[in-house]
């Protein structure tokens, strides 16, 4: 019988090992096929949970002392989405219907409720057992979503074959870290006029954007010891950026790269930005950060045109996921 959950409010070096020991098993029980990351990778992400956000960490043990399972909340502070958490929970394998995850997913629905948030957001791999443990605590699916790999390696020759042609009434503009002052504005006003392209799915919590969350959401991903690469399609008619695709670089700038945003502002769709500006990042990282050997892509199945954009640029379905949400209005 596994002990109750224990909150890690000052996480040690054996609570961060102990938790990447669950994390690591989990991997490779659930998705054998899927790197499993390094430990400092883990504790970065627990450590910087990003821009207006808490996370609140806790942790199973067994009665031998041995990890169980771990749980982290993330809580917004944030305009918009202080409604809305976002947990994640992993139950080591050798450990599963046991109530490890019952008792866990108590600890963290009472947590949510006293930071008053209305909904809690988690994701699973389509098709496992997690699946049916959510829906019977009154999970609800709002997204679905196909996690695409492009491994660069195999694909030099179609990576070459991209296009790399002018967009008339458009130019191209790449940076790393955060947005160059002279874009901030108009950088800023493009994430917020495609925030729900972006987010996806219904009342996912995605909030405003402003000049200060750009810049903080860029410095949270250099705090983990990341990279972000952004390319941004502008428009010469006025200067406003039409379209942009984000790409996060590992520690290291070795292994997997992982896809974040990438958006085309409703007045400029059409013409292509979205296969142009990927296009330019696929060459970008070939050219310039040859330790890269795959990149990972989450596309929500609604969206038609980016995952047709995907496959064009060689990108092939690894497996699916499913976002729930939990309502604690009904609870």
């Amino acid at each position: 019988m596994p002990a109750n959950p224990i909150p890690l409010t000052a996480p040690t070096a054996e609570d961060f090992r102990a938790w990447h020991r669950v994390q690591s098993a989990a991997l490779a029980h659930d998705r054998p096929d899927e790197p499993v990351p390094v430990e400092d990778a883990v504790r970065a992400r627990l450590t910087t949970p990003g821009a207006d956000s808490t996370v609140v960490l806790w942790l199973v043990r067994g009665t031998a002392g041995e990890p169980v399972a771990t749980a982290a909340l993330r809580l917004f502070s944030r305009p918009g989405h202080v409604h809305l958490a976002e947990v994640d929970m992993t139950v080591h394998p050798a450990h599963r219907r046991l109530g490890a995850g019952s008792r866990l997913l108590s600890t963290v629905t009472d947590a949510a409720r006293g930071a008053d948030c209305r909904g809690i957001v988690t994701e699973v791999t389509a098709g496992t057992p997690g699946e049916g443990f959510l829906a019977a605590r009154d999970f609800t699916p709002v997204l679905r979503l196909t996690r695409l790999r492009l491994a660069l390696a195999e694909a030099p020759e179609q990576i070459g074959r991209l296009p790399d042609v002018p967009h008339a009434g458009y130019r191209l503009t790449a940076w790393d870290g955060v947005v160059p002052d002279e874009l901030a504005a108009a950088f800023t006003r493009a994430r917020a006029g495609t925030a729900g392209a972006a987010a996806g799915g219904p009342d996912l919590g995605d909030g405003g954007w402003d000049e200060a969350r750009v810049r903080a959401a860029a410095e949270a991903v250099a705090a983990r010891g990341e990279r972000l690469l952004t390319v941004a399609a502008v428009s010469e008619a006025d200067g406003e950026v039409a379209g942009y695709t984000e790409l996060v670089l590992p520690a290291g700038l070795s292994g997997r790269a992982q896809q974040y945003d990438t958006a085309v502002l409703p007045e400029h769709r059409g013409h292509g930005l979205g296969l142009w500006l990927k296009a330019a990042m696929l060459r970008r990282v070939r050219s310039g950060h040859p330790g890269i050997t795959e990149i990972q892509a989450d596309n929500a199945d609604e969206n038609r045109h980016m995952l047709a954009v995907n496959t064009a640029l060689g990108f092939r379905p690894r497996h699916r996921t499913v976002k729930y949400r939990l309502d604690l209005r009904k609870r």
